[in-house]
Parts: structure tokens; sequence; C-alpha cells
């Protein structure tokens, strides 16, 4: 996990709505995904290893203080995903209501794309297996996921798969930010941009987005408006 921008950069404008601009980062959140209940951030972990001082939520860790059959979906969990690397690291995750919403804040779109890195065998065996059964589960067209630039897609994806089959309501919320990095060539600068980036993700998986909007939904808030600064 990279350290925190000053100033810029996915985790550090995420940090800056949730502190200055919760009200307007949660009403964007409840329109996005249809939802109007309270909206339940969790802190994140103490790491002084980190400039920051903070961690991150992973994998599946979230409801061990929140669900009472934790060690049963952590016995489920080391069958359904390899237990060698690093699990999801979660930017956010909230709750509404009995809904648990898990949250990938970008800032340039060469944070979209990536590759896998498992190296051995058993680990690949285990997350091809993951990935069959979410394909089947979202319909997905295009099976070869694992060999994809769109893996961490994939792997939350998968993740939310794992959640449903445990019977826990999972979606993701996608937040992309609209002049949010440091170098302007980076930038994504507008909703239309991201939007973009997020369909030729989903394509790229074999997805259409109108038929998993059930469990993904997307916002854009603008970090800096260009136009009126240098108009």
């Amino acid at each position: 996990m990279a350290e925190i921008g000053c100033g810029y950069g996915s985790e550090f404008q995420l940090m800056r709505f949730l502190g200055h601009h919760r009200q307007d980062l949660n009403k964007m959140i409840k329109d996005a995904t249809g939802n109007s209940g309270d909206i339940q951030w969790l802190d994140f972990p103490y790491d002084d290893n980190r400039i920051s001082g903070d961690g991150e939520l992973k994998g599946i860790k979230c409801f061990q203080q929140r669900l009472n059959n934790y060690e049963d979906i952590k016995k489920r969990w080391k069958k359904f995903w390899p237990q060698t690397g690093t699990a999801m690291n979660w930017d956010g995750v909230f709750t509404i209501g009995d809904t648990w919403f898990f949250v990938e804040a970008k800032a340039h779109k060469e944070e979209c794309f990536q590759k896998c890195s498992a190296s051995s065998k058993e680990s690949k065996s285990i997350i091809i297996d993951a990935f069959k059964r979410t394909q089947d589960w979202l319909g997905a067209t295009k099976n070869d996921w694992i060999n994809t630039d769109c893996y961490q897609l994939a792997n939350r994806l998968a993740f939310l798969y794992f959640c449903n089959q445990c019977g826990i309501k999972a979606k993701l919320v996608y937040i992309g930010f609209v002049n949010g990095y440091r170098r302007k060539k980076d930038e994504v600068c507008s909703d239309k941009e991201w939007m973009e980036i997020w369909e030729e993700e989903l394509d790229t998986l074999g997805l259409d987005l109108k038929k998993i909007e059930s469990h993904i939904s997307f916002i854009h808030p603008i970090c800096e408006n260009r136009e009126k600064k240098y108009k």
C-alpha cells in the first residue's frame, strides 16, 4: 500500500471529503446507491509503520467486531480465497442498515488497471475457481479474468460473491475523484471520463453495467474546478 500523498491522490482526497465535506459525500453516496438510511463509517486500524499512522481495512476483518458468525465466515474465506499475499485493501467501509458497502477510491486512471501478482500455481488455481463462481453469478461473457489488467475489480466482485454466499448484503462503491491528482496529465477531468474508464473495465470482464448496477455504484466528487480557477 502506497503512502498517502500530501494534497493529492485518492487516499488524501477521500480523507479530505470524509473530514471536511462528509455531508456532501454522504449525499452523493445515497443518491448513487438509492439508500436513504444513516451511513455509519467504520474506523481504520492504527499502523505506526506508515507516515499517516493509519492502516487499511483488509479482507473480511471488518466483520470481526460486527457479525456473530465471524468464525464461520473466516473458515469459509480460507477455502474461498488464498491466504498468502495481501487480501483486498478497502479504502473505506460503511454500512447502511444491514448492508455493507466497500469503497474503492481512485484519483487517476492507472490506479484502475492492475494485473494479478499471485505467483504460486495453488493460489492462482484458487483465484480462478473463485472467479468462475463469480462469473456465473454475474452472468459474465468473458472468463479469463486472472490475466486481464482489471484484476482488482475482478477480485472485488469475487468478494461480493463470497459475501452473498455467506448471507451478507454487500455492495461496491467506486469513487473517482475529478481533478484529484497532482499531475494534470494523469488526472481524470470529468464525470464522463470516469464513466468511460469504469465501462472499459467492465467490458474487459464481459460485464454490462446495467445488469450489475444492483451490486456496484459510481460517484465522482470534484476536487478542484480548474475551469473556474484558471478562467
